[in-house]
C-alpha cells in the first residue's frame, strides 16, 4: 500500500516542474553543473524542494497515519499531510533559491547555491532542509581591505536578506498553511560567513573576515531575521574553494556564504561536516613525484625530496600570533576545565647548571642533523571531504593521496569562533578529532623533555583550533628541571586524511616549527623538529605518546 502511495505521489510530482525565463547567471569558475534527474535539478527555478518534499512527506505521512489509525484510511489521510507540509517547506526554499538567482542576475553578482539534504549531513531523510549560497566578492560587497560596503551593496544584500525573513517564508507558504509549515519557517537559523584569500597576515584576514561577516549579519537583522537566529564567523582563509597559488582561485576565495538550516542541531552538524582541501592552500601540498612519501621519523635528512629549505617565519608576527592567545575563549566556552598541566618531579637545578656544556645562551639541541633538504612529504591518505555542493570540482573529491609538505614552508590558517548575533555567544561544538581532546602529548627527543599540553582539535576544520602551550624542559634526561625552560601559547594548522591527522605547531622559538603525524586510532605519533644552532637549520625527529 505505502510503495504504491509513493510512487503514485512521484509520478504526480513529476509534472510540478515548472520553467521560467530567468537565466542562470555566471556560476563561479571551480563549479560545474549538468542536468541530471528531477530531484537535482540545476535549474534554480525548478521545482527541485518542494517535488523531494511532497514524496518524503507524503511516505512518512503514510507510515505515521498507518500506524496512529492501524488502516489504509489512516494513512492516506497522514500522506496527504505529510505531501502537504513536506512540499510547502520545499517549496519555500525553491522559492528564496530563485528569488536569489534573480536578485544575482540583476545586480550582476556572481552566486552558487547547493541544496541542504539529510544525506549531505549525514542523517536519515530525504527532505530538503536549507540552502548553502555563496556570493563571490568582486569588488561589489567590500571596499579592498576594508569591511566598508561599496556603494549599492546595501540594497542588493538587503534583498537578499529579506528572502529570509519569517515574514517572507511564512507568506511562501501560501493561505491555507498548516501550522507545523508555518512553524518551521519562523524558526530557521541563518549562518553568515566571509571568506578571504590566502594572506601573509592570517591574523588580519580572520579578524577582517569576521568584521565583514557581523555586517551582513546585521544587514539580515534590519530587515527582519531575528538576531537569535542569526550566527556569523569570519573564517579568513581557511576554508577555500579555488587554489590561492592562481589568481583566479584568490578571486573565488573571497566570498560570503549564506547558509540556512531548520535548528540549531542541523547547524551544528553542518559545521561539523566542513572541510578544506590542502591543495588550496599556497606551498603545503607536495607536488612532485621524485620521492616516496613518509610519515615524520624518517632519518633527519633525504636527498631524494626536490622541496628547498625555506628562511625561519617572521618572529614578530609568531609572537603576536601566540600573544593574542585566541584559544583562551574558545576553551572557556567549551570546556569545564584545563587538563592538568605535565608533573615534572625533583628539585631544580641552579641557573648556572640549567644550560648543557657547549651549548649557547637560548639555544636547544634536539639530537638532529644539519637541515640539507626538509624531509619527504607526510602522507596523509585520502582526504575526508565533504561539500554541499555537488558541482565542486572532481579534485575535491580526495581520490588521490593528500602529500603535504614541510612545516617551513606553511603559515597558519585561522578562523574565528561562530558567535550568536544578540548574544555575543560561541556556538558550542563539543566533538574533538580523536587524540585531540586535551591529553597532553610528550616527547623527550635528545634528552629535551617536549610536552604538547591542552590539544584540542574540533572535528570541523572550519572552526578556530586552540593555541596549545608547548613546555620544553633543557637537557630534562639530566637536570629533571621543574619549570620549563621555554613555555609558550603557539598557533597550530591540522590536516586530516584517512591515514592520520597531521598536527603542525608554529613555534618561532627554539623551534622553528613541528609537524606531528598521529596516526587514525592510535595514542601515539611521530614529529619533524625543525631548528635553529649555531646559525644554521637541523632537522630531528622525536617519537611522542598520550599521557593519559
Amino acid at each position: 500500500m505505502l510503495v504504491g502511495l509513493s510512487g503514485m505521489v512521484l509520478l504526480a510530482s513529476s509534472g510540478c516542474v515548472t520553467s521560467s525565463g530567468v537565466h542562470e547567471p555566471q556560476f563561479l569558475a571551480t563549479m560545474q553543473h549538468k542536468v541530471t534527474d528531477l530531484f537535482d535539478n540545476p535549474n534554480p527555478c525548478s521545482n527541485n524542494a518542494g517535488d523531494i518534499g511532497i514524496v518524503t512527506g507524503a511516505v512518512v505521512g503514510a507510515f505515521v497515519g498507518h500506524r496512529v489509525e492501524k488502516n489504509d484510511k489512516g494513512a492516506l489521510v497522514g500522506a496527504a499531510v505529510g505531501a502537504t507540509v513536506g512540499g510547502l517547506i520545499g517549496h519555500t526554499i525553491d522559492a528564496r533559491r530563485c528569488a536569489l538567482y534573480q536578485i544575482a542576475q540583476k545586480d550582476h553578482l556572481k552566486l552558487a547555491s547547493a541544496t541542504i539534504t539529510p544525506a549531505k549531513l549525514g542523517i536519515g531523510g530525504k527532505h530538503t532542509l536549507g540552502l548553502d549560497v555563496q556570493i563571490q566578492d568582486q569588488g561589489v560587497i567590500f571596499e579592498p581591505r576594508s569591511a566598508h560596503l561599496v556603494p549599492g551593496a546595501r540594497g542588493y544584500l538587503g534583498q537578499i536578506a529579506a528572502q529570509y525573513t519569517p515574514r517572507v517564508l511564512v507568506a511562501s507558504l501560501g493561505p491555507k498553511a498548516p501550522p507545523q509549515a508555518i512553524a518551521a519557517a519562523e524558526h530557521r537559523k541563518v549562518l553568515i560567513v566571509a571568506h578571504a584569500a590566502q594572506t601573509a597576515d592570517p591574523l588580519w584576514a580572520e579578524r577582517l573576515s569576521e568584521a565583514r561577516a557581523r555586517v551582513v549579519a546585521e544587514i539580515f537583522a534590519a530587515r527582519g531575521v531575528p538576531g537569535y537566529d542569526i550566527y556569523y564567523q569570519g573564517a579568513g582563509d581557511a576554508l577555500p574553494i579555488g587554489n590561492n597559488a592562481t589568481a583566479q582561485g584568490r578571486q573565488e576565495n573571497r566570498r560570503v556564504q549564506i547558509v540556512d538550516v531548520a535548528s540549531q542541531a542541523q547547524l551544528t552538524r553542518y559545521l561539523g561536516l566542513r572541510t578544506a582541501n590542502p591543495a588550496d592552500f599556497t606551498g603545503v601540498t607536495y607536488r612532485s613525484t621524485a620521492s616516496a612519501p613518509s610519515a615524520p621519523g624518517s632519518p633527519a635528512t633525504e636527498s631524494g625530496s626536490r622541496e628547498p629549505p625555506r628562511a625561519s617565519p617572521n618572529a614578530s608576527f609568531l609572537q603576536r600570533m601566540t600573544a593574542r592567545a585566541k584559544r583562551l575563549a574558545w576553551k572557556v566556552e567549551h570546556r569545564s576545565a584545563p587538563h592538568p598541566p605535565v608533573a615534572v618531579a625533583a628539585a631544580s637545578p641552579s641557573p648556572a647548571a640549567a644550560r648543557p656544556p657547549g651549548l649557547p645562551p637560548g639555544a636547544y639541541d634536539f639530537g638532529g642533523a644539519p637541515l640539507q633538504s626538509a624531509a619527504p612529504p607526510i602522507d596523509l591518505g585520502r582526504l575526508h571531504s565533504h561539500s554541499m555542493f555537488s558541482f565542486i570540482r572532481a579534485a575535491h573529491a580526495g581520490d588521490a593521496p593528500a602529500l603535504i609538505g614541510a612545516c617551513t614552508r606553511d603559515r597558519p590558517h585561522l578562523a574565528s569562533a561562530v558567535r550568536n548575533l544578540s548574544s555575543g555567544k560561541v556556538l558550542p561544538v563539543r566533538d574533538d578529532l580523536p587524540g585531540f581532546y586535551g591529553a597532553p602529548w610528550l616527547s623527550e627527543p635528545h634528552g629535551n623533555l617536549v610536552a604538547i599540553l591542552d590539544a584540542y582539535v574540533p572535528k570541523s576544520s572550519g572552526l578556530p583550533i586552540p593555541d596549545p602551550r608547548l613546555d620544553i624542559y633543557r637537557d630534562y634526561a639530566r637536570f629533571h628541571e621543574r619549570q620549563p625552560t621555554y613555555s609558550r601559547l603557539v598557533p597550530v594548522n591540522v590536516y586530516r586524511g584517512r591515514r592520520g591527522t597531521l598536527y603542525r605547531l608554529f613555534v618561532g622559538g627554539p623551534m622553528q616549527c613541528m609537524d606531528l603525524f598521529v596516526p587514525a586510532q592510535a595514542g601515539r605519533g611521530s614529529a619533524h623538529i625543525y631548528y635553529p644552532l649555531a646559525g644554521q637549520g637541523y632537522l630531528a625527529s622525536a617519537a611522542f605518546a598520550i599521557r593519559q
